[in-house]
């Protein structure tokens, strides 16, 4: 076990810090029980023990440095009960580029399960990411990071849950250091300098990204830095000392964003496209020229033309278009055929056949037709559609993008010498920023200077802004409006509200519904059918031709028996598209999960959006889901004189107590006159009953005796109730009403009723789901007069009311409806919600509810409305009829195209697939499955189409 971090303080001459942070399903750790037993280790000198409380790390303080140290701790922590979190499995993320295709994606899945240690591990090829679930006592996220790196594909850390990111073994009392370089050219140079490096004296590690330019080293002392910053310089290269990483997290989203931007992958393959288009357009008209005149019938002009194409079409083979032989060889390497193994079939044979053939007729004088043009062209056609794969690619993620530019790059901070502008990435919690009307909210805080209004669209999808004021909270992200306002920050890095979002919308990126995972399974096998099924029509058509099975006339003027049978070969081997296969579902939920973050609506998962889309019964909490989850005023009556002098009264005894009845009471009669007249002398609260006070007006300088509560508390204190405010309370009460009575000086004058009141959308959204078909219930711990009271409100029929259920009995009427052959969908937002949650086929979680109840959910709605459920199903249904979409376009264009393309149809129609024609249909499939998932991008959520598609009360 190496602990999680370490660090060497300056000035305690070898003072170390050892950290072990406790896993989640641990006990807490006691300070008392840890220092008795790390204080006695003998041969040790422990000089402190403490505890992190944020994270429930122990951090353990001792003049030692050795690696025994690692056990030694590690022995003891763990026989006092507790669980390191090195002993949990950890789930990495990362982000991995140079992967051409998806059966890459598949291989590099298949190696990373392989690894011992590694538990669960899914790669993502449209997100170019891949979730490791790994023991790191077996492999470290470094390890991982390395493996992946031996396949030939760039490799960086998002991040780790379950336990920090630490050092690699053996780098106990060791120093970590990033240092940027700059000047690499390939991921070689990476290798290199990472082989160099390790030699040094005083370096433990070095791993060198080349993608991100960052080398990470981890050091004996500060003083091997200068050596390996020296020794990256006599290479050639640019290095810069990094400074560590901050705690918000700006960093990790920079990253992340650049990576979703693909600019480097962008520009790469635009850069290579339009070397190879401009070698490739005289190659495309020379074919044309070709085809329609006989300027080519001599010899030496046939000779002189195919050396022209030779020499125009061999840079884009060897140079603009050298990476689809590469990555086919390095596929081929590890017993994989991907691709970019039928391009580099494709155009290799048409290319090595062309020089063969050229040869000849050089030497023999035999005139014998060449592919060139076909090599160069085909090349030429699959760099374009890289280049617009790529771009597509990358506006899938536009969503993701848009809300990582949220965070303004800098910030004013408020400081004693006055304020100073500083990145964002550099706030820490307490710190007070101050916000000008139109900027953006840098970090979730707290207000503590201003009044203003808050646009928190982009962030919640709720369009009405929002008024705050001192003590209101604010979210990362959004946009001030109308005043200055002063913020404290409470949340930084991956505690906000924005980097959660963007965790929850990648983690549902990285999920595989069942669909897709079949057709990872027929792309496994796809490559391998299509090369052997090319070289059967190859070897068929060969065959046909030698024993002149077909007639002579199909074949072209001077065109052989094997260039005729070659034709149809290399069409087959560059027509079949396995891309848009894998492209289906992975580009739909990117989209989908998406244009859900940008609406308010994070989806946990892909197969969350399918059970969505089927499911036929929900069932609603209550309080806090249907209701607003807080009382409130919706009833008050005077009877007698002096009214505002008796509401004034009672709203300040009520204000006096933390009650919820007694505040809500406080805040619902002295709303319209909150100044206090009045001087409360004495108060006691009766338990169950209510409040007895004296009260003394200031302006008459007398005293009165008030009573507030319910009858029986107006009863013990022998206070006379009229008979018409007993019948008041009766009606509230058979309402399903909670009811208080004020009394002044011995007799009742003031009733007031409260009531969690039904939320406004929650009739119409009960009402717009019976029409399509749904059985809708509600659960609830109240009574059953209040519940039944609210069900009537929103239109849920008493025979789908459950009252007065515990926790437990919310899960066991869910499994109930499973058991009925029920795809139950359950919406709840407490604590008490979380085991229903959990037991549902779709848990949905308001954003307002609690962090377990939300961490139980397989769906949350940040802006707590229920018409976000709607339109959760409104996108659950456009995508995955987006992904069956895309599934039945993938193939069909795949069952007709290789049936054309290999000359099945040739005998009735007497057409040949060019193979020219057959690398542009290729490109075309793939690109309209992306465009088709892009279309999703436009979903129109019903508050936008409310006047058609919702009942018209709304």
């Amino acid at each position: 076990m190496t602990p999680l971090s370490h660090e060497t303080t300056g000035d305690s001459g070898g003072v170390r810090l050892y950290e072990f942070r406790v896993d989640a399903t641990s006990p807490r750790p006691s300070q008392d029980v840890l220092e008795r037993a790390l204080f006695s280790i003998t041969g040790v000198t422990v000089i402190s023990v403490s505890i992190r409380s944020e994270d429930d790390t122990i951090v353990v303080k001792t003049l030692w440095t050795a690696e025994r140290l690692e056990r030694i701790f590690h022995g003891v922590i763990s026989s006092l009960g507790y669980i390191v979190a090195d002993d949990a499995p950890v789930e990495s993320r990362f982000l991995i580029e140079g992967m051409p295709c998806l059966n890459r994606a598949l291989r590099v899945e298949s190696h990373l399960k392989s690894l011992r240690g590694v538990e669960k591990a899914a790669v993502n090829f449209a997100t170019m990411t891949a979730t490791v679930v790994h023991n790191p006592k077996g492999v470290t996220a470094t390890d991982l990071m390395n493996e992946i790196g031996r396949m030939g594909y760039s490799a960086t850390l998002q991040g780790s849950t379950g336990c920090a990111i630490r050092p690699p073994t053996g780098t106990v009392g060791c120093i970590g250091r990033k240092l940027v370089v700059s000047g690499m050219s390939c991921a070689s140079c990476a290798a290199q300098i990472g082989s160099q490096v390790r030699r040094l004296d005083g370096v433990k590690d070095c791993v060198v990204n080349f993608s991100t330019g960052i080398c990470l080293v981890t050091l004996d002392c500060e003083d091997a830095l200068q050596r390996v910053e020296e020794a990256i310089t006599s290479m050639g290269y640019t290095v810069s000392v990094s400074p560590p990483r901050n705690p918000t997290g700006a960093v990790f989203l920079n990253e992340t964003k650049a990576a979703l931007e693909r600019t480097r992958e962008i520009e790469e393959q635009k850069r290579r496209f339009l070397g190879a288009a401009v070698l490739a357009t005289p190659l495309a008209l020379l074919m044309l020229l070709m085809a329609t005149t006989n300027v080519f019938d001599d010899s030496r002009t046939m000779i002189f033309f195919d050396f022209v194409q030779m020499g125009l079409s061999t840079p884009i083979v060897f140079y603009y278009g050298s990476v689809f032989f590469i990555h086919a060889w390095r596929g081929l390497r590890h017993g994989m055929l991907t691709m970019d193994t039928l391009v580099a079939i494709g155009a290799g044979c048409s290319y090595l056949y062309s020089l063969g053939a050229f040869i000849v007729m050089v030497v023999a004088k035999y005139q014998i037709a060449t592919y060139f043009d076909a090599a160069g062209m085909l090349l030429a056609f699959m760099l374009l559609g890289r280049f617009l794969e790529a771009r597509a690619r990358r506006s899938t993620s536009d969503a993701l993008i848009n809300l990582m530019n949220l965070v303004p790059p800098v910030s004013i901070v408020v400081t004693a010498q006055g304020d100073i502008t500083m990145p964002s990435s550099l706030l820490e919690k307490g710190m007070r920023v101050r916000v000008l009307a139109g900027d953006r909210f840098p970090v979730d805080g707290i207000v503590v200077e201003g009044m203003s209004d808050v646009d928190e669209q982009m962030v919640t999808g709720e369009a009405i802004t929002k008024a705050v004021k001192v003590d209101s909270a604010v979210i990362g992200g959004t946009t001030n409006i109308t005043a200055m306002l002063v913020v404290e920050a409470t949340k930084i890095g991956e505690e906000t509200m924005l980097s959660q979002i963007l965790r929850l919308v990648q983690e549902a990126q990285n999920t595989k519904p069942e669909i897709q995972r079949i057709a990872d399974q027929i792309a496994a096998y796809f490559v391998p059918f299509v090369v052997i099924f090319s070289v059967g029509v190859f070897f068929t058509w060969l065959f046909l031709g030698a024993f002149d099975m077909y007639p002579p006339e199909w074949r072209g003027q001077n065109e052989t028996i094997l260039m005729f049978a070659f034709d149809f070969f290399i069409s087959s081997v560059v027509a079949a598209c396995p891309c848009a296969l894998g492209l289906a579902t992975p580009t739909a939920i990117m989209v989908g999960t998406g244009v859900g973050a940008k609406n308010g609506i994070l989806v946990k998962s892909g197969k969350s959006l399918e059970v969505v889309r089927q499911s036929r019964c929900i069932v609603f909490d209550k309080t806090g889901t249907i209701t607003f989850g807080k009382l409130e005023v919706v009833f008050k009556k005077c009877w007698g004189d002096n009214v505002e002098e008796v509401m004034k009264v009672v709203g300040f005894v009520e204000l006096l107590s933390n009650h919820p009845v007694a505040k809500a009471v406080a805040n619902g009669i002295l709303l319209a006159s909150p100044e206090s007249t009045y001087d409360v002398v004495f108060s006691k609260v009766k338990g169950g009953l209510g409040t007895e006070a004296v009260v003394r007006c200031r302006s008459q300088n007398n005293e009165l005796k008030v009573h507030v509560g319910n009858l029986a508390m107006m009863r013990e204190g022998n206070i006379h109730v009229p008979p018409e405010i007993e019948q008041a309370v009766r009606q509230q009460n058979n309402m399903g009403r909670t009811t208080v009575v004020g009394a002044v000086n011995g007799v009742a004058r003031l009733l007031v009723a409260l009531a969690d009141e039904p939320k406004e959308e929650a009739a119409g959204v009960v009402r717009f789901l019976h029409r399509q078909g749904f059985r809708v219930l509600m659960v609830t711990g109240d009574n059953e007069g209040v519940a039944a009271r609210v069900a009537s409100a929103v239109g849920i029929q008493h025979e789908n009311l459950h009252a007065e259920a515990l926790p437990t009995t919310k899960a066991s009427i869910v499994r109930q409806l499973q058991s009925e052959g029920d795809c139950v969908i359950f919406v709840g937002d407490g604590i008490n919600d979380s085991p229903a949650l959990a037991q549902a086929d779709v848990g949905i979680a308001l954003g307002a509810g609690t962090q377990i109840a939300i961490e139980a959910a397989d769906a949350v709605l940040i802006s707590n409305s229920l018409v976000d459920i709607l339109n959760l199903r409104a996108l659950s249904i456009a995508t995955v009829k987006r992904v069956y979409g895309n599934f039945f376009w993938a193939f069909g264009y795949n069952l007709c195209i290789l049936p054309l393309a290999s000359g099945m149809f040739y005998p009735v129609i007497h057409f040949k697939l060019p193979p020219i024609l057959a690398a542009a249909a290729m490109v075309f499939s793939s690109i309209s499955v992306l465009l088709s998932s892009l279309s999703i991008r436009w979903f129109a959520p019903y508050e936008a189409r409310m006047n058609t598609a919702l009942p018209p009360k709304w």
